[in-house]
C-alpha cells in the first residue's frame, strides 16, 4: 500500500485496514463523532487568569527557573499537507515582504534559541524535503547542532466514501503521493513523538515539559510567566495546561468547555447540532504545554473520518475520506489546566490574506526574538 517514494514513513497497515472496514460499516461517521449532548461552558472559576498581578512575578520567577535548568523543550508543528499557501509549505514562507530568511520557522526558532532550550520539530512527508533544506539555509536559527530535534509523522492512505482505497483505483498511478496519502492530523504528534525515540531523547536531557505549538502560530512562545503558571497547575495535579483567549466574533472552530466535570477541548464538529458557539466563551488556541509524563504513555485517541476533495486529471473533483487524530482530545485523558492569556499570543496564519494583515504584528514578534525586521 505504500510507494517506493514513502516506504520510509511510519505506516500501519493493521490499523488502516480497520479503519476503512470501521468506515465501511459506518461505524466512522461524523454523526457519530458528536457528544450526547451540549457541555458546560467554563465559567471564570474555570481558569487561571494570567493577568492575576499578585502572582505573576512569582510565575514569572519560577518559569526563568525551569528554562535555566533546562527542563523545558518547544515542539513545532510543522506538519499537515501544505495545502494552504498554494502548495508551498506554510513554515518555509517569509513572515515579512522581501525577507526570506525570515520564514515561520526561523522566527520560532529564533525564540527557541533566546531561551536556550531543545527544539523539537515534527514534520509531515509532505513538509519534510522542503522544510529540512530551509532549515539547513537558515541554521536552524542558531539553534546549536545538539539542541536540534526532528520527526516525522505517520501517513494513511486516502479512500472514497466506501472505504475503497484510492490507490487501488484505475488510473491511481498518476496522482503525486500527497494525494493519495495525508497525514493523519496533529493528534498523530502523540505516538509519533514517543515512538520515534524523541522523548525519551528529551527525558534523558533532564526535560520535564514541553511547549507544542503551530508553526503558523509565532505568538506562542516560551514565555516564563506563562511556563510558571502551567508549573502550579502541575503542582496542584495538571498534566497538561491549554491556553486559551475569550472567543472573538471570527474565530472559527471549537471551545473549552466541561465534560464529565473536567475541561476539555471540544472541536465544533463533535458539538450537537444546533449547538450555538457563541456560548462558549473560551478559544482553544492549540499551544499546549505538556508534562512529558503525558508524552510518555499511550492514549486511545478516536478516529475521524475528514472528507476533503481531490483534483484528478481528465475527471471531475473526487470526494475523498482521510483518517485523522486531534491532539487536544489529549485534554479527555490528562488532566489540564486552562491558562487566560492575551490574545497576542494568539496570532494563527491559516491563509496569505491572514498574514498580510498581521505584518505589523509579524515585525513587532521578529524584534522580540532579537532579529531584524529591516
Amino acid at each position: 500500500m505504500l510507494r517506493p517514494s514513502v516506504a520510509d514513513i511510519a505506516f500501519d497497515a493493521a490499523l488502516f485496514d480497520a479503519l476503512r472496514g470501521a468506515l465501511a460499516r459506518g461505524e466512522l461517521s461524523p454523526t457519530r463523532s458528536r457528544l450526547p449532548a451540549p457541555p458546560r461552558p467554563l465559567g471564570e472559576g474555570d481558569l487561571l487568569d494570567l493577568d492575576r498581578a499578585d502572582a505573576r512575578p512569582s510565575w514569572r520567577e519560577r518559569g526563568e527557573a525551569a528554562l535555566g535548568a533546562r527542563k523545558v523543550a518547544a515542539l513545532i508543528l510543522n506538519g499537515g499537507m501544505a495545502t494552504r499557501f498554494g502548495g508551498v509549505v506554510k513554515g518555509v514562507v517569509p513572515v515579512l515582504p522581501d525577507r526570506p530568511d525570515l520564514s515561520f520557522l526561523a522566527v520560532k526558532l529564533a525564540g527557541v534559541r533566546a531561551a536556550g532550550v531543545p527544539a523539537v520539530v515534527m514534520h509531515s512527508f509532505a513538509t519534510a524535503a522542503a522544510s529540512g533544506d530551509h532549515l539547513a539555509t537558515i541554521g536552524w536559527s542558531g539553534v546549536p547542532a545538539s539542541d536540534r530535534l526532528e520527526f516525522l509523522q505517520s501517513l494513511l492512505p486516502r479512500v472514497l466514501p466506501d472505504g475503497t482505497p484510492l490507490l487501488s483505483l484505475p488510473g491511481a498511478h498518476v496522482l503525486p503521493d500527497t494525494t493519495v496519502y495525508a497525514a493523519p492530523g496533529h493528534g498523530d504528534t502523540l505516538r509519533r513523538v514517543r515512538d520515534s525515540g524523541v522523548v525519551a531523547e528529551l527525558r534523558a536531557r533532564g526535560v520535564e515539559h514541553v511547549l507544542v505549538s503551530n508553526v503558523d502560530n509565532l505568538g506562542a512562545s516560551l514565555d516564563p510567566t506563562i511556563l510558571g503558571a502551567h508549573l502550579e497547575a502541575v503542582e496542584a495535579g495538571a498534566e497538561l495546561s491549554v491556553e486559551v483567549v475569550p472567543r472573538a466574533p471570527d474565530d472559527a472552530g471549537g471551545c473549552v468547555a466541561e465534560v464529565d466535570g473536567r475541561p476539555i477541548i471540544v472541536e465544533s464538529f463533535r458539538l450537537p447540532p444546533g449547538t450555538a458557539l457563541d456560548q462558549y466563551p473560551h478559544f482553544n488556541t492549540n499551544t499546549l504545554w505538556i508534562s512529558l509524563a503525558a508524552l510518555e504513555r499511550t492514549h486511545p485517541l478516536t478516529w475521524f473520518p475528514v472528507e476533503r476533495t481531490i483534483e484528478w486529471p481528465g475527471r471531475e473533483d473526487m470526494s475523498v475520506v482521510q483518517f485523522e487524530q486531534l491532539i487536544g482530545q489529549l485534554t479527555e485523558f490528562a488532566r489540564t489546566a486552562c491558562l487566560l492569556v492575551d490574545r497576542r499570543r494568539f496570532l494563527p496564519i491559516k491563509t496569505r490574506a491572514d498574514l498580510a494583515e498581521a505584518r505589523p504584528a509579524m515585525a513587532e514578534i521578529v524584534r522580540g526574538v532579537g532579529l531584524d525586521p529591516g
